[in-house]
């Protein structure tokens, strides 16, 4: 029996699936779910909030904690704009060449979460939530800063928060 045949056949076939795939996604913006909320192609929210949270390569305890419950409470209490596409968690490594200008763009100076409001594919505002380090001591506390935050952002760019 001989392979090469069906080796290259396969190899062909995967790059025809691999052509196909990039013609069905494109390049433009695509639906989400059935809600219609967009989300552009760079996965960022047409109309919404993305939740930065920063940090650096040495990631203490706290800077973990953070990280995992900002996470959790948008996960929480924002599910389904989650889902939809119109809430975006970034956990970023602003110490990487391709990040290193969230420094400059948000006046970052330690580990932080910022969240930037988002209309029509571009961002209109952006806040930085520099209260995390006095709330990570009590973890409801921390959530809830979390969460009031996001809505009262989400209300500025007119997303109902279900």
């Amino acid at each position: 029996m001989n392979i090469k045949p069906i080796i290259t056949g396969v190899l062909l076939l995967l790059a025809v699936a691999g052509v196909v795939a990039v013609f069905w996604q494109g390049n433009a913006e695509e639906s989400t779910a059935d809600t219609g909320t967009t989300v552009a192609a760079d996965g960022l929210p047409t109309d919404g909030v993305v939740v930065y949270y920063f940090h650096g390569h040495k990631r203490c305890f706290t800077c973990n904690k953070m990280e995992a419950l900002a996470d959790e409470a948008i996960w929480h209490d924002f599910q389904d704009l989650v889902n939809d596409g119109s809430v975006v968690f970034k956990a970023v490594n602003i110490e990487t060449d391709t990040d290193r200008h969230f420094i400059g763009d948000y006046e970052l100076v330690n580990k932080v979460v910022v969240m930037s409001e988002r209309r029509d594919g571009q961002e209109v505002s952006w806040q930085r939530l520099d209260l995390v380090w006095e709330k990570i001591a009590d973890d409801e506390a921390y959530r809830a800063y979390i969460t009031e935050n996001l809505a009262a952002s989400l209300e500025r760019v007119g997303v109902e928060a279900g």
